[in-house]
C-alpha cells in the first residue's frame, strides 16, 4: 500500500531549506514510502495541492507557484534519492 498522507510532510521546512539549500537534514526525516509515491508523475498533482494547503495555513498569501515549485523540489529530491 503507497503512503499517500502528504499533509504531515513539513512543508515550511521543506520551502525554508530550499531557499537556503539545505535539503538533507529535513529529507532524511520523510519515510522512503512517500518518496515512492512523490516520485511518480501521476502524483504530481496531490503533491501540489498538500504543498499548498500547508503554506496556505502558515501564510494566508501563499501561492499556488510556490506550492508548484516545492512539490517539484520534493519530486526531484525523490527520484534522486530512490535512484541512489
Amino acid at each position: 500500500m503507497e503512503d499517500t498522507d502528504f499533509d504531515g510532510l513539513p512543508w515550511k521546512e521543506i520551502q525554508e531549506i530550499s531557499e537556503k539549500g539545505l535539503f538533507e537534514e529535513v529529507f532524511k526525516k520523510i519515510p522512503k514510502a512517500r518518496f515512492k509515491f512523490a516520485a511518480k508523475e501521476e502524483n504530481r498533482p496531490a503533491l501540489i495541492k498538500s504543498a499548498f494547503k500547508s503554506l496556505k495555513r502558515a501564510n494566508q498569501n501563499a501561492s499556488w507557484g510556490q506550492a508548484t515549485l516545492l512539490a517539484d523540489i520534493m519530486q526531484t529530491y525523490a527520484r534522486k534519492t530512490l535512484e541512489g
